[in-house]
């Protein structure tokens, strides 16, 4: 098993950290918006407020999901082939359980419904896939 390239895999974590925060802000924001309005109406909740902090906490869960997809893909590397169809395939993961069972815990709580649930795993499905690709673009292994 080859060795990681560390620097790489810090770089492509970057880019795919970037890629899903500005694609998830423009979906929570434009696309999802009247979809978290009924939820805070269901809950009796006042919508939050954007404060520069909470960027913070946004940028650190994505760039928990670029991590996450980027060290799968590295990892999966040496089984799977580099490439493409790899990328693919650890972009897949990371969307199961970022966009799939995490949230999957809110709905009975009622904190998340059932459409907002599906739209946002869609669109991250495609935002995931994107990221990684062009983060996994980014690696080679150390030489």
């Amino acid at each position: 098993m080859s060795r990681i390239n560390w620097v790489r895999l810090f770089l492509g974590i970057l880019i795919a950290a970037i890629i899903c925060f500005l694609t998830d802000g423009m979906m929570h924001e434009m696309v999802l918006k009247p979809d978290w309005l009924a939820v805070y109406a269901g809950i009796e909740a006042t919508p939050p407020t954007g404060h520069a902090s909470s960027m913070l906490y946004f940028a650190l869960f994505e760039f928990g999901r670029g991590m996450i997809a980027l060290l799968v893909y590295v990892l999966m590397r040496p089984f799977f082939s580099p490439g493409p169809k790899t990328a693919l395939l650890a972009a897949v993961v990371a969307w199961i359980a970022f966009s799939i069972t995490g949230p999957a815990q809110f709905i009975p709580l009622g904190l998340f419904s059932n459409g907002l649930w599906i739209k946002m795993a869609a669109i991250q499905l495609v935002t995931t896939i994107v990221a990684t690709l062009a983060g996994a673009a980014l690696y080679k292994d150390p030489r």
